[in-house]
């Protein structure tokens, strides 16, 4: 089955070699050493340090990949962003709120339901809307942004246009169920 050469290191299977004899091996049969053998010592070799100088110094000169910047950006990549990051936005905030709600009555700080309503009943009308929307639309956003996900696991709005149809939707109920929970 293997070729007589391939074969040859795989008989020694278990057995410990020196380097010379690695070395032998390897460049006689150009494969990797076999799994259960073992090279006693692990210097490098000069000769190896000198043939790969040259293939370093050619990786230094390559010039860099342009990446995402030869792309146009799109509508899809944003929206995936910005749904990983109200994702992380909304745990993050769910739970400093449940673990403050919890933790800070046993530390001795007011941070109950009484003290929240009471401090909350005297920031201005205008500073209350704007703070429910900015924690609403994350929310709002995630929750939507999941359905149309749910939605692409059915396989359907996979067309370009779909997706698009599927995002602007998306963009604009977010946007006015926010601005719903902001107003009440």
């Amino acid at each position: 089955m293997f070729a007589p050469r391939i074969a040859a290191p795989l008989r020694n299977v278990g057995h410990v070699q020196t380097l010379a004899m690695a070395k032998t091996t390897f460049a006689k049969t150009r494969v990797m050493a076999p799994v259960g053998i073992r090279i006693l010592s692990t210097s490098q070799s000069s000769q190896n340090e000198i043939t790969v100088a040259p293939l370093i110094q050619q990786r230094k000169n390559r010039p860099l990949s342009p990446h995402l910047t030869i792309y146009q950006p799109q509508l899809t990549w944003y929206m995936s962003m910005f749904h990983r990051v109200t994702g992380g936005a909304v745990a993050v905030g769910f739970y400093a709120g449940a673990v403050g709600y919890a933790v800070a009555p046993m530390v001795g700080m007011g941070f109950d339901a009484a003290a929240i309503t009471s401090v909350i009943a005297t920031v201005p009308v205008g500073a209350k809307i704007a703070a429910k929307f900015i924690i609403a639309y994350p929310f709002t956003y995630h929750c939507l942004n999941g359905i149309r996900h749910l939605a692409w696991d059915t396989t359907r709005f996979m067309t370009i246009k779909g997706v698009y149809q599927t995002g602007y939707a998306v963009l604009g109920l977010s946007t006015v169920s926010a601005v719903a929970l902001a107003l009440i």
